[in-house]
């Protein structure tokens, strides 16, 4: 297969964005504008059912390009300090 028309699981997109699969799963694939995913039908015992979702990997990497990887939105923010200050003696 071509790796233009490859087919990813939550679990390929989870590795490639860098993010855990609960995390993929439940806040980034419900993102507004994301690729819908692709279903096939799979008769099992006579009845119909759908297969887990998979996405287009060509169709991730453009959404992950234009949507979620700009780096030139993000504003650089000075490291936060850590604790209290101690008293001086």
């Amino acid at each position: 297969m071509n790796s233009d028309t490859e087919l990813w699981s939550i679990k390929s997109i989870a590795r490639f964005l860098d993010h855990s699969i609960n995390y993929t799963r439940n806040v980034l694939v419900k993102q507004p504008g994301f690729p819908p995913p692709r279903h096939n039908e799979i008769e099992i015992n006579g009845q119909l059912h759908k297969s887990r979702p998979r996405w287009l990997n060509s169709d991730v990497i453009l959404w992950a390009e234009n949507a979620y990887i700009q780096s030139e939105n993000i504003a650089e923010q000075p490291p936060k300090k850590r604790g209290r200050r101690r008293a001086v003696l």
